[in-house]
């Protein structure tokens, strides 16, 4: 069994839960049953080292690697949500938008955790850019209130803006070695290393909320509670210290990368 396992069954959980949105009664016992399935498929990559791999092109592959720090994720991500979900499922019954929101739950949920599982930075950057889409849908969930949809475009850009740091050291490392899994990191040195490591702290200080980009959480909260707890509490803020975690260790070329990070969430919770 393939580590794609991660990201196909939230997503079979959410083709499910909206097949049946015209049958309230069986919502959300679907939508809880995605997520224990989503657990039960990351327990299982994890316990087995689960890898996978898809060829792009020449020298453009997409692959997963549960080991490490990733092994753990894998587990704690859907072991968060699973609860979340079982609280939006009981508390939102009546919405009429219901199926819709536990649809984007799960499917964010396989989103998160090809992020945590990504061998390389050009998988890591499709699931980074997916979480942004699927934070963006459901913050404006509520979009008949006016206020909802804007507040949620707000977030939604203001993450793009510091997604572009992720762009360029993906793109910036695939030029220079011709690869981009976390290891071919130690190789970079001078210009290129620097270069590099300035976009992945720029893309995890918007994307955890770090300054300058800090506002945006509270345009967030304008979403469902559900969103919140699972959002912007547990899972897509800490995506970015995840990913410095990943990378600062073998980024061997930006001496400096380390206290920078410290300093910037040292400076974010002293401005609050």
């Amino acid at each position: 069994m393939s580590a794609w396992v991660l990201l196909l069954v939230p997503l079979a959980g959410a083709g499910l839960v909206l097949g049946a949105r015209g049958r309230r009664q069986v919502v959300a016992p679907l939508a809880v049953g995605g997520a224990a399935a989503t657990l039960a498929a990351g327990i299982w990559a994890a316990a087995s080292g689960a890898t996978a791999a898809w060829r792009w092109g020449d020298r453009l592959v997409l692959g997963l690697d549960v080991e490490g720090l990733a092994a753990v994720m894998v587990v704690l991500v859907p072991g968060v949500a699973l609860p979340v979900i079982a609280y939006a499922a009981a508390s939102m019954r009546e919405d009429r938008g219901a199926a819709r929101l536990l649809a984007l739950l799960l499917s964010f949920v396989g989103a998160m955790l090809i992020l945590v599982a990504a061998a390389d930075l050009l998988t890591l950057l499709v699931a980074w850019e997916l979480v942004g889409a699927l934070s963006w849908a459901l913050i404006a969930h509520d979009w008949r209130d006016s206020e909802r949809p804007s507040l949620a475009l707000h977030a939604f850009l203001a993450t793009r803006t510091g997604d572009l740091g992720l762009v360029a050291a993906a793109a910036l490392t695939l030029a220079v070695l011709g690869r981009a899994d976390y290891d071919a990191l130690g190789s970079l040195d001078g210009w290129a290393a620097h270069t590099v490591a300035v976009g992945l702290v720029v893309a995890a200080a918007a994307k955890s909320a770090q300054l300058p980009f800090s506002p945006w959480l509270f345009s967030a909260m304008a979403g469902p509670t559900p969103v919140s707890a699972l959002l912007h509490s547990a899972t897509m803020v800490a995506a970015g210290a995840y990913v410095l975690a990943r990378t600062v260790p073998v980024l061997e070329g930006a001496a400096w990368l380390a206290g920078a990070v410290a300093g910037l969430g040292l400076a974010t919770a002293v401005a609050g």
